[in-house]
């Protein structure tokens, strides 16, 4: 789990996904990391983990680049 003390991670975000599917796909991307272990309960904060990083990767985009590019 990421913690205060480490970088964020790197994310690829594809912003031609809706913001929802962003968040399942980073959270499916958590879930499939070396040494992950299911327990009852651990989707809903994989999902709460995703959502944060997907937040604050707009935010930061957003201020860098508060215009998208076109493909």
């Amino acid at each position: 789990m990421n913690t205060d003390l480490q970088a964020p991670p790197r994310l690829d975000v594809d912003e031609s996904l809706s913001l929802e599917e962003q968040i399942a796909h980073r959270a499916y991307e958590l879930q499939q990391q070396p040494g992950y272990h299911f327990k009852p309960g651990s989707d809903l904060i994989d999902w709460f983990h995703a959502e944060r990083e997907i937040t604050e990767w707009h935010r930061r985009r957003l201020q860098t680049n508060p215009t998208p590019t076109s493909p």
